[in-house]
């Protein structure tokens, strides 16, 4: 089962924007009330006098209106998906949206006829048509080509206001929407085009698949596969090419041992966790594209090519597959240098240097 999970991180992470969410497209039209859910038609609460007077606020037809290539775009979300206060804001502000062409859908060659006057809202089908038939190539213009559907910037459309779009507004904005590494929408500071691509996660956390097949962030005291123990940007050591893959696991290597020996306290914390340092290699079209940083990892092999559940953070108690840690040998003293003595390693003990299932790990 581990293996087959194994076989599904990379499968799931080189799905690219296919199974990417464009909910952000509904954002100011129909289904505010749960935007990121998914259907395009959720059916909006009773109006109430608060949701009529904030209803306005939501839905900020001026903002839509006067955004412009290269504008940055957020809003706010409450805890029921309610969406209000859509505005510009600087691109060097938090943002969850960068404007990357402002298209009439009545212009558009392959729709002529489709969006007229009496045309109702596109579905979610639609959407994702739109998106992949009409905003992809100006988004990748705008990036001047660069941009990494593996990365965390995906192409996104936004239409007009129901009210906009029910007076015969066929406006859609094309544009770069941030996710998080599982694919929902998250927030940027900064241009695109100048922001590393990587979709990592911050050192302490930890990630287990989803139903996509998706790396997705858990709280580390429920079943995960990693914890993330450090953050290599490899633009430091390849300024000016493009690394090959030897060269990254090289490199990662020594980056992602130093990285989990500072994480737990030392060469010798990492040994008596009977964890590995493990990482994901960038391909040279990622890297070529903007993507350029990796997480270092943490993991438990299950001795058959793929990985172990851990539950609890590596800082502390944790269980593997259910069951407490077993202490590893005893091994010799560190040499001066800092590096153990050759060790003597028992049966089921501890894990060579290897692969796991094709991705990276190291021994230590």
């Amino acid at each position: 089962m581990v293996a087959m999970a194994e076989r599904r991180i990379k499968n799931g992470m080189r799905d690219g924007w296919g199974l990417r969410v464009t909910s952000v497209a509904m954002l100011v039209g129909a289904g505010l009330a749960a935007w990121w859910q998914g259907p395009i038609d959720a059916p909006e609460p009773e109006p109430t006098e608060q949701t009529r007077e904030t209803k306005v606020k939501d839905v900020d037809a001026a903002a839509f209106t006067t955004a412009q290539i290269g504008d940055c775009l957020t809003w706010d979300i409450a805890d029921d998906g309610a969406v209000s206060n859509f505005t510009v804001v600087g691109c060097d502000e938090e943002h969850r949206y960068e404007v990357a062409d402002r298209v009439d859908l009545r212009n558009v060659e392959e729709w002529v006829g489709q969006f007229d006057e009496d045309a109702p809202e596109p579905d979610q089908d639609t959407l994702l048509q739109l998106r992949n038939w009409v905003c992809q190539d100006p988004v990748l213009e705008y990036m001047d080509g660069k941009l990494d559907p593996m990365g965390r910037f995906v192409p996104a459309p936004i239409l007009p206001p129901s009210k906009s779009w029910a007076d015969g507004d066929r406006t859609m904005l094309c544009g770069l929407q941030p996710t998080a590494p599982d694919g929902t929408p998250a927030q940027a500071t900064g241009r695109a085009a100048e922001q590393d691509q990587a979709n990592v996660v911050q050192v302490g956390e930890c990630v287990a698949l989803d139903d996509s097949g998706g790396l997705q962030p858990i709280d580390c005291a429920e079943p995960h596969l990693l914890e993330a123990v450090g953050l290599v940007d490899l633009r430091a050591t390849f300024p000016d090419r493009t690394p090959t893959i030897e060269e990254q696991n090289e490199h990662l290597n020594q980056a992602c041992v130093v990285a989990a020996e500072e994480y737990l306290g030392g060469n010798e914390a990492l040994y008596q966790s009977t964890l590995l340092p493990f990482w994901m290699t960038i391909s040279p079209e990622s890297y070529d594209a903007g993507t350029h940083s990796v997480n270092c990892w943490l993991m438990k092999d299950n001795g058959y090519g793929g990985f172990s559940a851990l539950a609890g953070s590596a800082k502390g108690p944790f269980t593997i597959n259910g069951e407490p840690k077993v202490d590893p040998p005893p091994r010799n003293p560190l040499r001066e240098d800092g590096a153990p003595q050759p060790q003597q390693t028992a049966p089921g003990a501890g894990a060579p240097t290897g692969s796991v299932d094709g991705q990276n790990a190291t021994g230590y």
